[in-house]
């Protein structure tokens, strides 16, 4: 269930450094399926740091960096570190609150569905039997291992992947003594320090924009910038649109009155989680959703962005002083 699409668009035009002697460095690596970059503000290069630093936040799952396992046997086991332990207890809780619909055990049924390369939805016979092998409730997590009760089941961490990567990477830049900077994993933007005293300006891209045109911009700093929306990964068969964004419950894809969710937290991780499950409830339980996850243990409080299809812009009270609406056409409302 790849949430992602962030479709976050950093407006990198006019980032200065922090100080008149700082270096600038830049770099990319192709890492997590997509375009990695960064640029970081320090007293020499880290370009190197960058570079490593996202190359090995990918082994969360598996040392050859997949975002899938699929269980051999019934009573296969996945090893499970500190990280990954507290990602699928976070997942866990957002299987609960969302009655299944978000489920990281949704594997079998984004393979099924291939968005990237199909042409034609799968049968109902299919997603049928895709099901079966779906289900938080099949499976049990220990701080070890998670085990799966079916030969086939398997989990996509798709929809956390990048955050958790960003979050990393930013980490080990913080560790090198670098003073600032962004970090773009597919959109996943993630920011730290500040240039010239100032914070950074991240664009959030207008999700009815077929150009890729801005929605609005957030002054933010030291937080991750997570956008969800069914808007980028989809195809067209009969009139039909089916997107990535899977309903675990049902097997096929969603159907929600949001255009997209952007989340700001200090832990891209559970954005990347958070933005996922709150596009798939849609506009009243998403808020609702978000609302109570803030005061939930385990889960970091945090900012949210809601685009409607009626045009409405649900902007929380940590934005609304941060936050500058820039496209035509929408509205800020209270939820």
């Amino acid at each position: 269930m790849k949430r992602l699409f962030l479709c976050l668009a950093l407006l990198l035009a006019g980032l200065t450094a922090c100080a008149p002697s700082a270096v600038v460095s830049e770099g990319q690596v192709w890492a997590y399926d997509t375009l990695c970059s960064g640029k970081v503000w320090g007293d020499r290069s880290y370009t190197a740091v960058f570079e490593s630093a996202a190359e090995e936040g990918q082994t969360l799952l598996s040392s050859d960096g997949s975002k899938e396992y699929t269980a051999s046997a019934a009573g296969d086991r996945l090893s499970v570190g500190t990280d990954l332990f507290r990602i699928l207890s976070l997942a866990e809780i957002l299987y609960e609150k969302t009655g299944g619909v978000f489920d990281l055990t949704v594997a079998p049924l984004s393979r099924l569905w291939n968005v990237n390369k199909a042409d034609t939805p799968p049968s109902a016979e299919e997603i049928e039997a895709a099901l079966a092998l779906v289900g938080w409730d099949k499976v049990s997590l220990s701080d070890s291992a998670l085990t799966f009760s079916l030969q086939g089941m398997g989990i996509d961490i798709g929809s956390v992947g990048k955050g958790y990567g960003a979050d990393r990477t930013v980490s080990a830049l913080k560790d090198a003594g670098a003073s600032a900077g962004v970090v773009s994993f597919g959109g996943n933007v993630a920011l730290f320090g500040q240039k010239n005293g100032s914070h950074f300006l991240v664009g959030i891209r207008d999700p009815q924009s077929a150009e890729g045109g801005i929605l609005g911009t957030l002054s933010v700093t030291d937080v991750s910038v997570v956008t969800t929306g069914a808007y980028e990964r989809f195809f067209e068969y009969e009139g039909e649109v089916y997107h990535h964004l899977l309903d675990a419950v049902t097997g096929y894809p969603r159907r929600s009155d949001l255009l997209s969710v952007t989340v700001v937290c200090a832990d891209g991780a559970q954005a990347d989680l958070m933005a996922t499950a709150l596009w798939l409830m849609g506009s009243q339980a998403g808020w609702a959703l978000y609302e109570e996850l803030c005061q939930t243990e385990g889960f970091v409080p945090c900012d949210v962005i809601f685009v409607l299809e009626n045009g409405s812009l649900w902007v929380s009270e940590g934005l609304e002083d941060s936050f500058s609406l820039s496209a035509a056409g929408y509205r800020r409302e209270a939820p």
